[in-house]
């Protein structure tokens, strides 16, 4: 049976709330609790391993995808200790008393699995195929693009890249038959998993979750961090620590060891940039 993609944000929801509600019991004593966008899990709980080595008496727990605008909603309950965002805060959201940090940014990308022999796309191709024009990889193989949710970020960020494949993708969420993902662990698991598939992720996750995964270039433009930096490469994913008024003492240390020369290791090796 196929969800709608309405039914998969209610489902979605009733999990956060869970979570949300949750959460609060199981924390233990020097536990930092960590949640938000799919895309910043992998690398959070290497940042967190490594942590961990330097101080036994912290806990870091990281937990599965809540998105970015459940971290931000479970911060304030207490739900979490530290949020994981892709983007910004809001005016509203900062006057509750919430900080968001910028820690790092990572290539958005569209991926194919690694046995594939298609390294680079255009923004035509990427149209044609959302279309459903362009219906076969060079060796035949059937095209089979893995699709989000119309709200979600690396949605919004291929739509951004030109009108043509903002209509393409915009027709292709009404499509019935079409594989989809709530998720951004969920959406990498269909990419692995469904012959012929692309789909839309980070950098970042590939590399932190050892994804059997390629990032495509864009028209020749490969994600590196040089080409980010330079702007020669269109999409980006920014990295947010999102975080309460009040902050523990495990929770002030976590944020600098984000930001120490070992963290910086971390993140660079797993596909991020300095901001």
């Amino acid at each position: 049976m196929q969800l709608s993609f309405a039914n998969l944000d209610y489902l979605r929801r009733i999990v956060v709330a869970s979570m949300t509600a949750l959460c609060p019991l199981l924390a233990g004593a020097g536990e930092v609790r960590i949640g938000g966008t799919g895309n910043a899990l992998g690398t959070m709980r290497l940042l967190g391993d490594a942590f961990a080595k330097l101080h036994p008496e912290s806990k870091i727990v990281v937990l599965g995808s809540i998105g970015t605008s459940g971290a931000i909603k479970a911060i304030p309950k207490k739900a979490i200790e530290i949020g994981l965002s892709s983007r910004t805060l809001t005016d509203e959201e900062s006057r509750t008393g919430l900080s968001a940090i910028e820690y790092a940014h990572s290539p958005t990308v569209f991926a194919v699995q690694k046995k594939s022999k298609v390294t680079s796309i255009t923004l035509s191709q990427v149209a044609d195929i959302y279309s459903g024009k362009l219906s076969n990889w060079p060796d035949g193989e059937r095209i089979r693009p893995v699709m989000r949710q119309p709200g979600d970020d690396n949605t919004r960020q291929i739509k951004g890249l030109s009108a043509e494949i903002e209509k393409a993708v915009g027709g292709a969420e009404s499509q019935p038959g079409l594989q989809f993902a709530v998720t951004d662990q969920e959406a990498a698991d269909k990419m692995e998993a469904v012959p012929g598939s692309i789909g839309v992720t980070t950098l970042a996750l590939i590399r932190s979750e050892n994804r059997n995964l390629r990032a495509l270039a864009i028209a020749g433009v490969e994600p590196t961090p040089e080409n980010v930096k330079s702007g020669r490469y269109p999409l980006i994913k920014h990295f947010h620590l999102v975080l309460p008024k009040e902050l523990s003492p495990d929770v002030e240390e976590f944020v600098r060891f984000v930001k120490s020369p070992q963290g910086r290791k971390i993140l660079e090796d797993t596909g991020h940039t300095a901001p």
